[in-house]
């Protein structure tokens, strides 16, 4: 373990992660972000960073993961719960070799839920990271990057209706039902909506407690999402030591969201 917290320090550089995220879509939106709670910042990241890759960053206070399509963020917080049974499931990312990923996640002496499945369709592995968060990784040999942003599994009593309420508010494109349930593609990342089996916790607090997505006018684009009956939990603020503006609000089925407007600077 010692090995992985000396091998992720020395990533931590300050670079810019505007070349990780995706260009926004027409209306200027992309994805942007995965904000998890977590008991132990260094060790998290290290982990994360040991089976991802990516470059490491800290500004202001704030440890982050770079990887292409989005910004996996640590907030030294003990989860409520762990991410299966909230509003948000999983998060997936594809990896370039998935025996690779899966050996130096089980090397550091973890476990893998689910060995990857055989020869029909990309091959796939689950695990679940200390401090909660189930995490889905499909590999994609041909990718040029060790990994990158792949999709949100949000879970729903209403996967079609959920949907709908995300491509009217993000403007996502469409995309052909997968095998979890419909979803639509956002710049960065798809997000999937499948059936909930059972009750449905909110996202608040949890492993997994946000996702995020950056804009071009915070501002305009709250105005919009009020328009279309969002309930913010506050206005949006500014975060003077990150030059940055967010706003929260929930989801139908108690996801928790973002949206940023600065964040592709993040570690410049």
């Amino acid at each position: 373990m010692r090995k992985l917290l000396v091998a992720a320090s020395a990533l931590l550089v300050p670079i810019s992660t505007a070349g990780q995220l995706a260009s926004p879509n027409a209306v200027g939106v992309r994805f942007a972000h995965v904000h998890l709670y977590v008991s132990d910042v260094d060790l998290n990241a290290s982990l994360w960073s040991d089976l991802l890759g990516g470059q490491l960053l800290r500004e202001a206070g704030y440890t982050a993961l770079a990887i292409p399509g989005a910004l996996i963020f640590f907030t030294e917080q003990e989860p409520t719960g762990p991410s299966a049974g909230t509003a948000i499931n999983r998060v997936g990312f594809k990896v370039r070799d998935l025996d690779v990923a899966t050996r130096s996640w089980q090397d550091a002496g973890y476990e893998v839920d689910a060995q990857p499945i055989g020869d029909e369709g990309p091959r796939q592995a689950h695990i679940t990271m200390p401090n909660g968060a189930r995490v889905e990784l499909t590999e994609d040999p041909d990718q040029e990057s060790r990994s990158e942003m792949y999709h949100v599994n949000f879970a729903t009593s209403d996967p079609q209706g959920t949907l709908e309420w995300y491509r009217d508010l993000l403007s996502g494109s469409e995309r052909t039902p997968g095998a979890s349930g419909p979803s639509t593609d956002v710049p960065g990342s798809s997000l999937n909506f499948e059936l909930a089996r059972g009750a449905v916790r909110t996202t608040r607090g949890a492993a997994i407690d946000h996702v995020g997505f950056e804009v071009e006018d915070i501002h305009a684009f709250s105005e919009m999402m009020e328009s279309k009956g969002v309930e913010f939990e506050g206005p949006p603020f500014y975060v003077e030591s990150l030059d940055l503006w967010v706003v929260f609000f929930l989801d139908p089925t108690g996801a928790r969201l973002e949206i940023t407007q600065g964040l592709y600077h993040f570690g410049r």
